[in-house]
């Protein structure tokens, strides 16, 4: 007796299957740039929450929330400081 291969479409992935993807991406690529390329990764959530992913995604003191613009130029002169520092001493 003949079976007939069953031929399934690929499913769409859902909006949570997609974030997942997405933020699994994004922890991997922070996780490469911090600890095998020794790159400092800076933070700003601008117009959304400062989350646990961006948060762990930053490099130590490197995670930042900017409500506004004002707060925004704020972080941004901050984080100049801090790279302004970082040449000195290297």
């Amino acid at each position: 007796e003949r079976t007939k291969a069953r031929l399934t479409k690929p499913r769409i992935p859902t909006n949570a299957d997609q974030n997942a993807i997405t933020e699994a991406r994004l922890t991997e690529l922070c996780t490469i740039a911090k600890t095998q390329k020794n790159i400092t990764v800076w933070v700003i959530a601008f117009g959304t929450n400062l989350t646990t992913l961006l948060s762990n995604c930053a490099s130590p003191g490197r995670a930042y929330q900017a409500d506004n613009a004002d707060q925004l130029t704020t972080t941004f002169s901050q984080i100049a400081s801090q790279i302004a520092q970082l040449r000195i001493t290297r």
